[in-house]
């Protein structure tokens, strides 16, 4: 494995003291010339990258950061052969107005069609929007004779909005934001995490869900619904593969640490419904650290992440501040049946993974499934075929990848190369300002400095 390919990470000839979450900011102020790099025509700030996802064709991804903003990246075609560092800047960006707190990526998405580069987006106060990320909706292509036109220089305007799809409080009147999105496989529906619930949207009508799911009966029961299901924000969605025998299956992750798994793509009843062990101590083997080492994991604070593996039988399962990854087989969710542990992530920011295995796009039944997960030391560790093992198990591989804490670790479906995304905060009042990152400096507010970055890793 070798580091091909890699963002612009920020420094100190790259810092600027503006203020990060200023809503009419201009897209001009992040990029400053730079005459210390001549690779490049311009060093741009990265801000702290809280979550990404690969495009389902593989050929790009989108991140979503701390300054609000939704960023489209294009993956170079050379990347995993490339012999010395590429710089790498976004095809576009989406600036929003309040914190993004969730995206989902259409699953049919591909470049070369229009109809299906779509990216919805959930912010903070704001109706779920539907993007193109690719295209200028807004620029007709053809002038008044039919003739083609050429796109303005730049980069271009995908911040036109296609939809708006409305999730109001009846009793209260307000509008609600989900924690968490997902498409079903077809991309005819989405579905939407929200606090003891989730709905259901048909593509086709914004007014209002066509089906809610409330995970509770009634949220003033002291029993929680008379003892049945459970209260919480919904932070996490995941859809079984649709080529698995558990296709259709959709799980739903709380932060009370509750999962939820319903039948048709959450169209159906509830299957069954499982809260997460309090404790992990149990012995672990591995090359790496002390053979035999006894691990004790407490509990995490909340679900952050769900993901099914490549055949649809296996459930993973991470939290925040849990240095573990679970897994349960659904066959039996009365107990976890192992968990990757050792993964250094007791952190309340959200670090994700991703399953990786050779039998999704190469067909190949069988073959080993990995699972790629960073931490907040800039590592990244992989794990390989944990399911087939009981208890703790530590990592079968460690690379070192920088220093700042992994958000997101994307692995390609063809397995030629991986994304890595960073981001990190730094508060104080003798912040230094010659330090990389963006400072922020408000009245009556401790100072905050935050910076991240982008690495495409060639794998070999």
């Amino acid at each position: 494995m070798q580091s091909n390919s890699s963002s612009n990470e920020e420094d100190s000839s790259c810092s600027s003291d503006s203020d990060s979450d200023s809503d009419d900011s201009d897209d001009s102020d992040n990029l400053e010339s730079s005459e210390l790099n001549p690779s490049r025509e311009f060093c741009r700030h990265v801000s702290s990258i809280h979550e990404a996802k690969l495009f389902p064709d593989g050929l790009g991804f989108i991140t979503a950061d701390y300054d609000r903003t939704l960023s489209v990246y294009a993956i170079p075609a050379d990347a995993p052969n490339a012999l010395e560092v590429i710089p790498l800047e976004p095809y576009a960006q989406i600036k929003r107005a309040e914190p993004i707190w969730s995206f989902a990526i259409h699953p049919r998405f591909s470049v070369a069609d229009p109809t299906t580069s779509h990216v919805l987006v959930g912010c903070r106060d704001s109706y779920v929007t539907l993007y193109n990320a690719l295209w200028d909706v807004t620029r007709n292509p053809f002038d008044e004779n039919g003739q083609p036109v050429p796109p303005p220089p730049g980069p271009p305007n995908i911040s036109a909005k296609l939809a708006s799809y409305k999730i109001i409080d009846p009793m209260r009147e307000t509008v609600l934001a989900p924690n968490s999105l997902t498409y079903n496989h077809d991309g005819t529906r989405f579905i939407a995490g929200l606090k003891d619930a989730v709905t259901i949207f048909d593509m086709d009508y914004t007014e209002s869900p066509v089906l809610t799911q409330k995970t509770i009966p009634s949220r003033n029961s002291k029993l929680k619904g008379g003892g049945r299901g459970f209260k919480g924000v919904i932070s996490a969605l995941s859809l079984a593969p649709q080529a698995s025998g558990s296709g259709g299956i959709l799980a739903a992750g709380s932060r009370t640490r509750w999962v939820a798994l319903y039948e048709s793509a959450g169209d159906g009843n509830k299957i069954t419904e499982f809260s997460l062990p309090t404790t992990l101590r149990t012995r672990c083997n591995s090359q790496f650290g002390s053979s035999g080492s006894d691990i004790d994991d407490t509990p995490g604070s909340g679900i952050s992440q769900l993901k099914w593996s490549a055949c649809g039988t296996y459930l993973y399962v991470a939290e925040r501040v849990s240095d573990s990854i679970l897994i349960y087989d659904r066959r039996n969710f009365g107990f976890a049946l192992s968990h990757c542990a050792g993964r250094n992530a007791r952190t309340n920011n959200r670090l994700g993974f991703d399953v990786w295995s050779a039998s999704t796009h190469y067909h190949q039944p069988g073959t080993s499934e990995e699972v790629w997960a960073g931490g907040i030391d800039g590592k990244i560790r992989i794990w390989r075929d944990p399911y087939f093992k009981e208890g703790a198990l530590e990592a079968d591989e460690v690379v070192q990848v920088g220093e700042d804490p992994i958000t997101s670790t994307l692995v390609h479906p063809y397995g030629s190369l991986a994304v890595v995304c960073s981001g990190r905060y730094e508060y104080g009042l003798d912040v230094p300002t010659s330090e990389k990152g963006l400072l922020m400096d408000r009245r009556g507010c401790p100072k905050l400095r935050q910076w991240g970055s982008v690495d495409i890793l060639g794998l070999t």
